[in-house]
C-alpha cells in the first residue's frame, strides 16, 4: 500500500473515530457538519416583526408546535421548563416555541400559552407563508386531520427539540424522548465553554 493510500486511509480513520467521540459526547442527535439556517421573517409574541434565527450570538433552543395541541406540546414545554431551571447559566442561551399553527395561533394566545410554562420562553407565530419556510428549513413534517368545522382540527407534527449553535446553525437534534437530565447536561457543558467556541 503506498503513502498516498496510507494518508488517505489515516484521514478517513481519524475523521470517523473524531465524529464517533463527538457523537458519544451529548445525548442528542449531533449534526455533523452543522446546518445552515436561512433567516426569515416571524412574528414574536407581543406582535413585533423579528428575525429567525437570532443573531446575537446565543444558543438557540427551539420547539415547533401549537397551543392547542392536547399533549405532546404541552409535556415537551414542561421538559423546557425544568430544563430552564436546571441549567447554572442561561444568560447565553435563548429558547423559542415557534408555532406551525399559524392560521389559530396568534401573539396574545401564543405569549398566554408560554408564559404559563416559563417566561424565558419566547413564542414566534408570522405568516403562513413564513412558518411553512422555517419548518423546511428543520425538516419539520405536519399533518392536518379536519373536523367539522375549518379551524376544528388536529395537527401532527415533528416532536424533535432543535438547538442551534452561537452562529445560529443547527447543531443538535433532541428526540422526545430525551430526559430532563439529559438536555440540561448538555446545555450546562456547552454553556461552560468559552464564547469563541461553537
Amino acid at each position: 500500500m503506498n503513502k498516498i493510500k496510507i494518508t488517505l486511509l489515516l484521514s478517513l480513520v481519524i475523521t470517523i473515530c473524531g465524529t464517533a467521540y463527538a457523537t458519544a459526547t451529548f445525548q442528542g442527535v449531533l449534526l455533523n457538519p452543522v446546518k445552515s439556517i436561512k433567516t426569515h421573517e416571524l412574528i414574536d409574541y407581543n406582535g413585533n416583526n423579528v428575525l429567525f434565527p437570532a443573531t446575537q450570538g446565543k444558543y438557540q433552543l427551539v420547539f415547533f408546535g401549537y397551543t392547542s395541541c392536547p399533549d405532546i406540546c404541552p409535556t415537551t414545554l414542561h421538559k423546557i421548563k425544568n430544563v430552564i431551571n436546571a441549567l447554572k447559566n442561561r444568560n447565553n442561551i435563548s429558547f423559542y416555541f415557534i408555532t406551525i399553527d399559524g392560521d389559530r395561533d396568534k401573539p396574545q394566545q401564543i405569549k398566554q400559552f408560554v408564559d404559563y410554562f416559563h417566561p424565558e420562553i419566547t413564542g414566534l407565530t408570522g405568516s403562513i407563508h413564513n412558518i411553512k419556510k422555517v419548518e423546511k428549513e428543520f425538516g419539520i413534517l405536519t399533518r392536518k386531520f379536519q373536523g367539522k368545522s375549518a379551524l376544528a382540527y388536529k395537527l401532527e407534527h415533528s416532536v424533535f427539540m432543535y438547538l442551534l449553535n452561537r452562529q445560529g446553525k443547527l447543531m443538535l437534534m433532541y428526540p422526545g424522548s430525551t430526559t430532563t437530565a439529559q438536555l440540561a447536561d448538555d446545555l450546562n457543558l456547552l454553556l461552560s465553554r468559552p464564547h469563541a467556541q461553537k
